[in-house]
This record gives structure tokens, sequence and C-alpha cells, in this order.
């Protein structure tokens, strides 16, 4: 629809146009003598002219008389003091008059149809946006659309736009780096090697700082603080931060297991709580393994970069020592110990709760492991069920009902094999109690994590067992382990290790001539993992759905009415998939038998599917991990798995394009 200036211009164009018609016609066609016509033609026109100045001097004036009803004439004049633009549009967004201060910055808009004249401009109208922020030439201009009136003030906001970009450029980011494993492997190396890693590897990554104009300091040998202005680390962020890969090959080069964690922390108020943020942040990456960065904008979810490589087996034993003393000290000044395993629990978490039971005795304090009622892995519950006369003469069971009627301010809660909300299965429990404690050895969440005055979490370790084993060693008195607690916690390793297949590091083989020494039957424990008839039916069923995706990822998503599966099942499937050559990664997908849609995924090692079920919601380990969701199907969760393995594909892509090292 046109406007009503549109209309008129129209129609001065068309009686101009005739006109011109009928002269040519008459002087040029007719040969008849038109100065009559001509006078009355001019006549016409001059008549139109007067018509058109008149009519626009009046909509200036009804415009004017607009603005007034709108503003008051004070404030209008106080608008044109403070250089703030105004804009009046018709039903049609046809700008019919523009203020002085706008035509003087050479806005000419008087006429023109408002969203095509500003590009830009659209949010206003189509989105209801409260307001735009536009540049035109070398300012820039807000525009504020008005609620009741058809129209839209203009203020130049250059000034302030670029004092706030200076400031997001120039406002301090704090940082840490760590070198992981650089004190175990210094204690042993002589001063050439010492001096060598300290200026291939460290000196690296003081170098690469200073590339980007930042100020780095050690505080320790194997930490270093960083300060950064915000404009320079955006610059950090973009490279992808290259320097990891390349300290990793410095490393190999000189036969030393070093790899690089950072944190980074901005928008804080105060460095102070930059300060905290980032060792935060680094606490979380080494207890993910290290070898990543860890980013976190205020008010944003914490980034991750890197994550490339497995956790870094640690050499030296001190912090199992320390951490041994430490749980010591906590479980001496505590009352009742309620030791609670994941949900699902599998053998790892049975076994490690019962060594850890075992830790608490040895402090003469009462200990109860809440087992009674909870979800349980089938193989778990089998051996559970064979065993528990025996176990019930050296353990007490109980639910987590009975725990919450014994719970005080004095009680102690250990979480083992997990550290998250969303996989303890004694939840009332671990929000209730005001003291709790982790042992684990998965990589750790950004998010639901149980809050906990003592973590021991090592992603490098095989298994909660692993962690356990050590700390009763390390007890201030000799602690015997039942024979069968020590058959079952040797089960643990085996399954979390697939049968000492993955995740397996010297101190792995350490805790299992441990635990030989305590009478651990491994034939016994071979025979408990044995498969069921109906196990073996269910993994070659899985298998005849398996696809493999670039020749690399294999996949079996299992149609929900070929049946429901427990999670021993998927994961022992996964195994299986994985052995087949060229496969670097297993993924099955399949309905549980609580009608969850879970994953099991298992690696070679060149695939880190810790990151890639990370992105669904998921985690685990580099080399094993999982996911169960409600709420889905099978089909949604296999599309999300082939984007994330597609995301990390071009992941590898890059930083294979990014870290070349000549």
């Amino acid at each position: 629809m046109l406007s009503k200036t549109d209309r008129i211009r129209i129609l001065a164009g068309v009686t101009v146009a005739i006109e011109l018609a009928v002269l040519i016609v008459f002087k040029f066609i007719l040969k008849l003598n038109v100065e009559f016509l001509t006078w009355v033609f001019i006549a016409v026109g001059a008549a139109w002219i007067v018509y058109l100045f008149i009519w626009f001097a009046l909509e200036r004036k009804r415009n004017e008389i607009g603005i007034n009803r709108v503003l008051g004439t004070e404030a209008k004049n106080a608008l044109n003091y403070g250089e703030v633009g105004i804009i009046i549009y018709d039903s049609e967004n046809i700008v019919t008059w523009l203020s002085d201060f706008l035509q003087q910055r050479g806005f000419a808009l008087i006429g023109e149809k408002l969203t095509k004249a500003i590009e830009g401009l659209s949010p206003l109208f189509r989105e209801n946006a409260p307001k735009v922020t536009l540049q035109n030439e070398d300012r820039v201009y807000e525009f504020v659309r008005s609620v009741n009136e058809p129209a839209i003030f203009v203020k130049d906001v250059t000034e302030l736009y670029n004092t706030r970009e200076t400031y997001n450029r120039e406002k301090v980011v704090l940082g840490l780096v760590h070198f992981d494993n650089y004190n175990e492997t210094v204690q042993k190396e002589d001063e050439q090697k010492i001096a060598d890693i300290n200026t291939n590897i460290r000196q690296k990554v003081v170098s690469w700082v200073s590339e980007y104009h930042g100020v780095i300091r050690r505080i320790r040998a194997e930490r270093f603080l960083i300060i950064i202005n915000e404009g320079n680390f955006r610059k950090m962020l973009s490279s992808g931060f290259s320097i990891l890969d390349e300290v990793k090959k410095a490393a190999e080069r000189l036969r030393v297991d070093i790899t690089t964690s950072m944190s980074f922390a901005s928008g804080y108020g105060s460095v102070d709580e930059a300060d905290n943020q980032i060792n935060e942040l680094m606490e979380l990456i080494l207890s993910r393994g290290g070898d990543q960065v860890a980013y976190r904008c205020f008010g944003k979810e914490v980034e991750y970069f890197g994550t490339s490589s497995q956790a870094s087996e640690k050499n030296s034993k001190v912090r199992a020592r320390v951490m041994a003393k430490g749980f010591g000290g906590v479980i001496e000044e505590s009352g009742n110990v309620f030791i609670v395993p994941h949900s699902d629990a599998d053998l790892d978490a049975l076994g490690g709760c019962l060594g850890f039971d075992t830790i608490v005795a040895n402090h003469g304090k009462k200990s109860f492991i809440v087992f009674d009622g909870i979800k349980v892995e089938p193989t778990t519950r089998q051996v559970y069920d064979e065993n528990v006369l025996k176990l019930i003469a050296k353990h007490v069971f109980i639910s987590e009902a009975d725990a919450l009627d014994m719970l005080d301010s004095d009680s102690l809660v250990v979480a083992v094999d997990h550290h998250s909300m969303d996989l303890t299965s004694a939840p009332k429990l671990m929000e209730q109690s005001e003291r709790t404690v982790i042992i684990d050895h998965h990589r750790r969440k950004n998010d639901n994590t149980i809050n906990a005055m003592m973590i021991y979490n090592e992603p490098s370790a095989s298994s909660s067992v692993e962690l356990v084993s050590e700390m009763i060693q390390y007890q201030p008195v000799d602690t015997d382990l039942d024979p069968l607690d020590a058959t079952i916690m040797y089960s643990g390793l085996l399954v979390d290790t697939d049968f000492l297949k993955v995740r397996c590091t010297a101190r792995s083989f350490e805790v299992c001539a441990y635990l030989k020494r305590e009478g651990a039957d491994t034939a016994l424990a071979n025979e408990w993992l044995q498969d069921s008839l109906s196990d073996f039916v269910s993994k070659v069923a899985i298998s005849h759905c398996m696809e493999v995706v670039d020749g690399r990822f294999a996949i079996a998503a299992v149609d929900p009415q070929q049946g429901r599966f427990n999670r021993t099942t998927l994961a022992q499937s996964a195994n299986y998939m994985i052995s087949i050559r060229d496969i670097e990664a297993s993924f099955v997908i399949g309905e549980t038998e609580d009608n969850l849609c879970a994953i099991s995924a298992r690696s070679n090692g060149k695939i880190n599917v810790q990151v890639i079920l990370e992105k669904m919601g998921g985690g685990g380990h580099y080399n094993a991990a999982g996911l169960q969701r409600s709420g889905t199907t099978i089909a949604q969760l296999k599309k999300e798995l082939l984007e994330a393995i597609a995301d990390y594909q071009q992941q590898e892509v890059s930083e294979n394009e990014s870290n070349t090292v000549n």
C-alpha cells in the first residue's frame, strides 16, 4: 500500500507526462498551433508546484505538532540540545519527518522506507528488539523505537561505544600454567636433562605468552601465573592453544612425560575473584587428566580446549600417600561413616567400598556401606548374592533410608567411583550431608558436582579399586584385606580395564600384585566375569546392528524391538567391537532395562570418546565413556552421535593444520 506522499508524487508525475504527450501529439503529429495550450499546461504545472509546496509545509507543521504532542515543546528542545535525533514514519514505515540533528549528520531519509534506507534496522520492527546499534561511516548510533508513537529516537553513542570497546580489549585476564608430571620427572633426571627440559618445555611456554604481550611469572617450579589483556587473550583463543601440542612434541623428543594444563578467567569483579576461579579451574583440569585448557568468562559455562591425550600416568606415589593421610585425619574427626557407590553399581564400585570400609575399620570408626535397595549391575548383584553371608560377617550393608536416620553433623559420607549427583545411588544422603569426600577415577564434569570437603580424583588411575588399594597400603597400621574383599576388588579392576587391556599403568599391575598377596582368587574372579548364555546371545544380536562410519568408527544402534539390555551388556559389546581390526572407536546405542536410552563407547587409544560423549552430556575416560538419557529415541541419539563425531573429526583436522611443528 502506497503512502499519501507517494500517491501525490505519482499523480504529479502522471500529470506532467500527460501534458508532454498531448503537446507532442498536437505539435508534431497534428501540426496544430499549441501556443494557448502551452500556457494552459504551464499554469497547471505552476498550480501543482504551489499545491505541493503548501502540502509539504502543512505536512511538516502537522509532524511538528505530532512531535510536540509526543515529547512536549521543552522536551523537544532539550533533545535537540542533547543531539538526540528523531525519525517520524507513517503506517508503511515511510519516513515523513527528520529532526535537524539527523539532517545535519547526512541522513537523507524523507520519503524512504526505514528498513530499506537503514540496513540492520529490521529487528526493531520484526523482532521487537528494544534497541539496535548501528555504525554509519565513522560514527555509531543507537536506535530506540517508541512504543506508543510512530517515532524512533537516535543517539550518537560513538564515545561510549569506543570506551566500552577499549575497556573490553584492555580488561585483565588471569591465567595459570601447570606442567603436569614436572616434579615427578625432574626428581629422577640429572642436571643436564633438567636444563634441557626447562629450555625446551618451560621456556617454550614463556616465549609463547610473550608473543601475545602477556606477563608470565613463576610461582613454583611447575606452575606459572599469566596476566594478559582481553584483546590479546582473544588472539590466544583463536589460536586454539596449539602450544599444548608443541609442548607434548618437545617432551617426546626429550623422552619425558610432561604435558601442559592451563586455566583462564575473565570478567570478574576483582582480581581476587579471578584468582580463586583460575585455581578452581586448574583443580578441575587436573582432575580431568590435565593436558588441556579451561576458560571461564564470568556468568558463562566453562570452555575446554585440547583434551586430545589420555591422562598421564603419575610415576610418583606421593599424592597417594598424602591423600591417605588426609583421609585418615578426616575419618578420625568423624562419627559414623557412610560409604556410597554410584547408581547401577559395578564390581569396581563395590570393591572400592569394601576397601575403604577396611580403612575406616582400621581407624576404629563405625562404617556402613549404602548398598541395600540401590540399583546394582547384574554381575555385581550375582557376586554379592552368592557371597552375602561372608560379606555381612565383616561389613554392614544398609539402605539410604537407614543412613538418613543415623546421619548427623559429625557423620562422614564417602562417594566412591563417582563425583556427581546424577550418578550417585544415595542423592538424599549426599544433599543432607555436611561432610562429604570423593574418591573417583573418572574425568571431572564442570557441573552437577557433589559439594565435597575433600576430593581424591585421579583420571590416570585404572579404577577406584586402584586408588583405594594404594591408600590401604599407606595406613599407619598394617591393614590386612579379607581374601573375599581382595577377590572382589581384583574383579573390579579387571572390569574397568577390560581384563588389563586398557587404561593400565605400572601402578595398576602393582595393585594386582598387592591384591594377589592379600589372597585374591584370580581364577574365581575370572569365573565371575564369564558371559552367561543370554549375555552371549545379546552381544551377537548387537553386533549384527553394527555399521562402520569413515572406516574407523563402529556404531551399533539396536532397534528397541530387539529388546532392552543392561549397561554391562552394552559395555561388553562395545569392548568386542573395538577389538575388530582398523576400528578405532566403537559405540553401542540401546535401551536399558530401566527404559533409558544409553550409549557405551570404547576406544583403542587413538580417539577420545570422552570428548565425543561429553558434547552430548555424557562422560567417562579417554577410551571408555558412556551416556544415559530419558525422553529420547535410539534414532535421535544416533543422529546426535554422528554430529558429535563429525565435530570431533573437524577439530582433529583443525589441530593438525594449526599445530604443524618444523
